[in-house]
Parts: structure tokens; sequence; C-alpha cells
């Protein structure tokens, strides 16, 4: 479905109780669009980067959201491809730098291996100057839909958005006919989101 459709049927949800404009409709779908694209990292929320580095920093992508983990073996008895309690690694050609914490910057100066996420300057940093191709996955934000763009996730879900939308009307529009279905709407929203989960888990394959 597109925005349209979705709107449409949040309308039918809420029987014409709305007092929303078409464009607050559009930025309420938008706001559960977002609440359930940052609920998890989805599969479908997961791409690669890959640019060139000459030196200690490379700019993130536009919709960097976080690096995912890409450092395990999907055979459970090779474990983890590093030793961070959380697995992830940026390439550098055939060679893996360890993402650590900003916050833990200082503990690895002048150290090769490692790297870190600057949000501030919005840049992947190196302690060492760095030459190649940057490679790694990351879940990325999506933009804002216009009226006629559809979710980026399986159109056999898109009925959680509309659910989500339905259920958060009545805290803006304060109506009592709203509020006896806002909690029977965020019952259906949080089943579509179960549902979304459990397809979501059946895509990993450990």
């Amino acid at each position: 479905m597109d925005a349209q459709k979705i709107i449409t049927r949040f309308e039918l949800y809420v029987d014409d109780g709305t007092e929303l404009s078409t464009s607050e409709e559009l930025d309420l779908l938008n706001k559960i669009y977002r609440e359930v694209w940052t609920d998890r990292p989805w599969e479908f929320s997961k791409k690669p980067f890959s640019g060139a580095i000459n030196g200690t920093t490379i700019n993130l992508p536009d919709d960097f959201a976080y690096v995912c983990e890409n450092a395990r073996y999907t055979d459970i008895a090779q474990n983890n491809y590093v030793r961070n309690s959380v697995p992830k690694i940026v390439w550098v050609d055939n060679k893996y730098y360890r993402l650590i914490n900003w916050s833990d910057r200082k503990q690895y100066e002048e150290q090769d291996g490692v790297c870190w996420i600057d949000l501030s300057t919005n840049k992947l940093t190196f302690p060492v100057s760095v030459s190649g191709t940057v490679e790694y996955d990351y879940v990325f934000f999506p933009a804002d839909l216009a009226i006629d763009d559809e979710p980026l996730f399986p159109a056999m879900f898109h009925d959680v958005i509309y659910h989500g939308m339905a259920s958060d009307d009545y805290m803006i529009q304060q109506f009592d006919k709203a509020k006896s279905y806002a909690a029977e709407n965020r019952n259906k929203y949080n089943d579509w989101l179960e549902k979304m989960a459990m397809w979501n888990m059946n895509l990993i394959c450990n």
C-alpha cells in the first residue's frame, strides 16, 4: 500500500473521527513508520557501504543509523570473528578493524586495527592513517514517505502503520470515541509488530 491507501485505512478505523489535516495525517503516518523501523535491526533495514579512504576519517552515509553486527559465523560452532562483546567490524581492503565505542577511543590512541563512529562529525574515524576501500554493513534510516510512496518493508505488514496511527490519534485529538478504540488499535499494532518480528527472526540463520 502507498501512503494514501494507508491513510484511507486509518480514516476507516477511526470512523472519520479525526480532525487531522491531510499533511498532519501524513506526518502521523511517518511518525509510526519511523517507530516501526527503529524497533529493532530488521533485515530489510540493512545495507552495505563501500568507499575509498586515504587518511584517518571517512564520511558516514547520509542515511546512516549504526553499524550492524557483521562479525559472526552462521555456523554456531565458529562463534564470533572478533573479541568484541558486540561483533562489529569494518574492512579496509582485506584487513578488518574492530569497531570500538567512541567513549573508549583514548585507550586506543595510535593503535592499529580499531575504529569508531564520531556522530558529532558524521565520520568513521581511525586512530592511525589507513588507505584502501572501506566496507561495512549498516542499518539505515529511511526517508519520510510522500503520499504516493510505499513503506520499504513487505506489503504484508503495512497494516501495522494505520493501527499505530489510530492508537496515537486519541492522544492528539482527545476524542471520546477515538479513546474507546485506542487500546484495541494499539493491541493490533503490537500484534502486527510481533508478526513482523517472527518473520524477521526466520530470515536469520543462527
